[in-house]
Parts: C-alpha cells; structure tokens; sequence
C-alpha cells in the first residue's frame, strides 16, 4: 500500500505521517528573536520596559515582568501565548495581532522547552533596533513662532530668559530687544533656571525618545560652560542646588538624576515613579528634592542619601510642575486635574494643606516669588492666574489670551509676571491690576494677499482710447 505524506507548513517545518509526528527545533535566536524584534522591542526595550517586560535578552524575556512570568511549561499555561492570541488582556500586539505562523512558533519553542542558543544575558535586541519614528513635515500656511516652553528672570530684573526651538533669547524686558542669543540647543528647551548666585544658566531639553540634554551657560559672557547629555528621552525639568554645585533632572524615561555641575557627572540616579516625571525640585534647604509625575504622584527624596523618604497623593492626573516656598515648608503643584494643591511638607511627612480648581483645563506650570509672598499659574484654558501664597486666594486672573500658555516668571520685585505661549509669543503683565505692559515676542504679521489686476473689458478699454 502506498503512503501518502501531508506537509503541515506552520513555519516550522512539521511534517506528519500515519503514526508518525515529527517537528524541527524552533530556534530561540533565528525563529523566536526576529518575532519579537518586528512585534514587541517597540514597547518592550531595555530602556523603556513596559510593565517590567524587556525583550532584549533570554534572560530578560523568561523573567517576565511586574505581572510575573510570562512562559510556563507548556505553551497552553503561558500568559505570553494567552495574551497574544488574545485570550487573556490587553491582547498584545496592541492595535493589532501577530501572525498566525509566529504564534505557532511561539508555541511550538515553548512546549519544546523554551531553550535558548545564545548566553542567557547577551543582548540579542538592542536599543538602536527600535524602530524610528517617522515625524510628518507639515508645512505652515502662515508665519510662526516656536514655542515657549520656560521662562526664567534674572535676580537683578535686566533679563528674561525666554527658551523656544533651539534657541535661549536674553531679552531686555523693559524695550524687548533681545541682548543675546543662546543657540545650538538639539530640540525644544522644557526648563530655564538662573542658579542661585545668578552666574549660569541651565537650560533642559534634549529630542525625544532618544536622550536629555542640558546646557549650561555663562551669563556674563554667553558662552557654554558644559554640556551635560544624559537620560533616555528628553528631559523636562531641572532644578539647581542652592549651592549652585549640582543640578537635578526629570525625564520622560521615568527617572531622575543629580548631576555635578563643575565634572559633568551624574552623581545619582533616583528611581521610583511609575511613569514620566515632569517636574523636580529642589528644596531651598538644598536637603529634599521634589518630584511630580504622570503616575499622579508627587515624592520627596532624601538627596543625600537618594532615597524615597515619602509620596504625596491626591492628583488625578499628571503633576507637571513644582514649586516651593520661600521658608522650604510648603511645596505647590500643579497638572492635568486641573487644581493647584498646596502640601505642608518636612524630612519626616507631608499632607494637603490646600487644593483649589486653578483653571478649566491643563495647569502648565506654577512659580513662586522671590520672596515667596505669590504664586503663578499658566493653563490650557489660555488663562493666567496670580495668587496670594498665604491664604489661596487668586488676586488677579488674566484670561482670552490667544493660545494656551505654557510658561510663566514673576519678575525679582513682584511687580511683573510673564507668561509664554504655545504660539511662541512672550507678554508681561502687570502684578497689581493685569493689564498688559508689553510684548517682547509677537505673532508675525500674515503676508498681505496678491490681488492679481483683472483685464479690462472692451467696454472699459474704449473709454479710455476716447
């Protein structure tokens, strides 16, 4: 009797018979690696491990992540077929569904035992091998400006910073001519501080998904001091020590790092917020730092010794901005959710002294005074707020402003506060009454349109023959 043979092409080579099954050695390097470089790497990296799962080795991917181990014995117990078929949530890949041939070798590598073929911790995914995201050029139909993501005056008031698209502009806040321009900055500057003896100035940003960049300046002669490159995404907050000798910064890689400002170094990397952290701070005291994140969640660090001393709860939503007070014992921040929270803080505990609806959308940022007597806040709602720092109370509320506002600075003798836009306009406000005083940057004017002349018509021609 003549056998006949069926092939059962899944990807991995199964070839079955009457009485007999036999399959090939799915390999962990040639078959199971690819997969999860074209599936998973995106979200999955070493440097941005989404839930704690990192595919970058063997070591990393059997580990699993805060959800525990993701393969078991068999194929049909493992959480890491279960969510890729999409039988257990979120079904993975998100927004779409990996290929039928690829979960067969998924499967069909676990039941074999999940072996590897390389070292268990060598890297077999490395960072670079995310995929790069593809940014569309849209171009303008009229002028514009960059935005304005920090503002920073000077203690002596000759100055305003003013950070935009690669480039810090010194400006003159009395006539609006710009003294200086810092420039070569890689992408978006996110935070400008002046340190506190006034001699330098950080300012924060770096490109996206790619790494954090601050550069620090030499006010009196404009030039760069040092370039400090660091993170694994752009950073969005720095604050100086009161001493001037070390700086702290807040990614979006989820960490925050001291660095000493004199070598470059990074002297520590702190480590506890579950997601994006937008704001730091230091303490005037120089002995806490503050930080708030898009895990909701406001902490307070020990800086000597780099360690969580406690968290503030009570936001909905993103913390993107921090200030303290003047005498260090109370600590404002804003976010997403909208209110402005005030917390009673010290090196032991903290608790809500305060929280009132600050605006009617994002709450960008908040500052203090110099003298710590007024608060500022800047939203979405393209409204500017200025408040009594004692009791809460909003003294002055300057709405209607053309875009949302994403920056704000109160001049050294509280007479004053800027505010910059999303439209990469710069005005100053008067403190006592809130009406405007001056614009250091405006919209440029729209090109006035062509009017092509018409011909004239026979009519029109004759008359003036005659």
């Amino acid at each position: 009797m003549r056998l006949v043979h069926v092939s059962l092409v899944l990807g991995l080579g199964v070839i079955a018979s009457p009485g007999v099954a036999r399959a090939q050695t799915v390999s962990f390097s040639k078959d199971i690696v690819p997969i999860m470089k074209e599936q998973c790497v995106k979200c999955h990296s070493a440097r941005q491990p989404t839930g704690g799962f990192a595919v970058s080795s063997y070591a990393a991917l059997v580990k699993g992540g805060k959800g525990g181990k993701l393969i078991a014995a068999k194929a049909a117990d493992s959480r890491l077929v279960k969510l890729i078929e999409g039988t257990a949530q979120p079904k993975m890949p998100p927004g779409g569904s990996m290929k039928k041939e690829d979960i067969a070798k998924i499967r069909a590598w676990i039941d074999q035992g999940a072996k590897p073929d390389v070292a268990p911790d060598a890297v077999v995914i490395p960072d670079t091998a995310i995929p790069p995201v593809k940014v569309p050029v849209v171009k303008p139909k009229v002028p514009v400006l960059p935005q304005v993501g920090a503002l920073a005056w000077s203690k002596d008031s000759k100055m305003l910073a003013v950070g935009t698209y690669k480039v810090v502009k010194l400006i003159d806040p009395a006539n609006g001519q710009v003294i200086r321009e810092l420039k070569d900055h890689s992408d978006v500057i996110h935070s400008l501080h002046f340190s506190p003896d006034g001699k330098l100035l950080a300012a924060a940003g770096g490109p996206p998904a790619q790494q954090g960049e601050i550069k620090i300046w030499d006010v009196a002669t404009g030039n760069v001091v040092r370039t400090i490159l660091g993170h694994n995404d752009y950073i969005y907050s720095c604050s100086w020590s009161p001493d001037s000798k070390t700086i702290a910064s807040a990614s979006y890689d989820k960490l925050i790092k001291i660095w000493d400002v004199a070598t470059g170094n990074e002297v520590k990397t702190l480590k506890d917020h579950a997601d994006a952290v937008y704001a730091v701070a230091f303490s005037p005291d120089g002995n806490l730092l503050a930080s708030g994140s898009a895990d909701r969640s406001v902490k307070m660090w020990d800086v000597k010794s780099g360690k969580r001393i406690y968290t503030l709860s009570g936001h909905g939503d993103i913390v993107f901005s921090l200030a303290w007070n003047k005498a260090g014992n109370q600590l404002s921040s804003t976010g997403a959710d909208k209110t402005l929270r005030t917390w009673n803080v010290n090196p032991q505990a903290g608790n809500q002294a305060r929280s009132v609806g600050a605006a009617g959308k994002t709450v960008n940022e908040v500052v203090y005074s110099l003298d710590g007597t007024l608060m500022a806040t800047v939203s979405d709602d393209k409204s500017l707020k200025v408040w009594n720092a004692g009791n809460g109370q909003a003294t002055q509320t300057i709405a209607n402003q053309a875009d949302s506002l994403l920056s704000v600075a109160i001049s050294p003798d509280n007479k004053l506060v800027a505010a910059g836009g999303f439209d990469g306009t710069v005005k100053i406000f008067n403190v006592a009454d809130g009406k405007p005083v001056n614009t250091l940057i405006d919209l440029p004017k729209a090109p006035e349109p062509k009017v092509e002349a018409k011909p004239a018509t026979p009519a029109k021609a004759e008359a003036k023959k005659g």
